[in-house]
């Protein structure tokens, strides 16, 4: 294994200066380097160790930094976290760091995203947003909450879509409250995403406090297209 590992550190050199279009050789063989590890804690550690070792270089491509965070989003653990974690609020990594962030098992993910979020912007905090309800985070809740009423609103979208994804019984409150001092796309998505929660409740065998936010999202007010899907989750629910 260690002449695998060495074999592996002589193509990340190739990899960190890789470039979309170009020979992907050394990518595959790199790959194969990487699947020789599967299943060995020590040895996928010492590779992963390999890996951020590239993220960090300023001069290695965006491509080669993608490819690693592919890789990463395989074997990647929560040492990967601290590395990433300084890529999320750059709009040109932000993306790779989160593909691969989504895929690592344990809280200190969810962590990163949430410490995160505040000093991001633009397009870079709307996929932090996503990622937050990708991971279902239910410690994002209350700050999630605060972004429905965001100045942009492809934020507060987000955030409604996110808080969809969690369900939990605090979103599922903060969306019930929120759906009436809101308009426009925000308001459509917070109903949508109250939908969602009380889809989350049937599944949870509480059917009572779901067909009763149902009932409440098929009023006159409400939008056709809410009154129609708040309808057929209705008749499932019953079935």
């Amino acid at each position: 294994m260690a002449e695998q590992l060495e074999i592996a550190a002589a193509l990340l050199e190739k990899i960190k200066t890789y470039d979309w279009g170009q020979n992907r050789a050394a990518l595959t063989e790199a790959e194969d380097a990487i699947k020789k590890t599967y299943g060995k804690k020590d040895e996928m550690a010492k590779m992963e160790k390999s890996l951020l070792s590239v993220l960090e270089l300023p001069d290695a491509t965006r491509a080669g930094k993608d490819f690693i965070c592919r890789q990463l989003s395989v074997i990647g653990t929560e040492q990967s976290v601290p590395v990433m974690a300084k890529m999320l609020t750059q709009d040109e990594y932000s993306d790779m760091a989160r593909y691969a962030l989504e895929r690592i098992p344990g809280s200190a993910v969810e962590k990163a995203l949430r410490d995160t979020l505040p000093a991001a912007s633009g397009r870079a905090k709307v996929g932090i947003i996503n990622s937050l309800g990708q991971r279902s985070d239910t410690k994002a809740v209350d700050a999630l909450s605060k972004l429905l009423g965001d100045s942009d609103e492809t934020v507060a979208v987000a955030a409604a879509a996110a808080l969809g994804r969690i369900a939990d019984e605090q979103a599922t409150k903060v969306l019930a409250g929120a759906k009436d001092k809101t308009s426009g796309k925000v308001k459509v998505r917070i109903m949508d995403s109250y939908i969602l929660c009380a889809d989350r409740l049937v599944a949870e065998g509480k059917k009572t406090q779901a067909l009763a936010i149902y009932k409440e999202l098929q009023e006159k007010e409400m939008p056709k297209t809410i009154r129609a899907a708040a309808a057929k989750s209705m008749i499932t629910a019953m079935k």
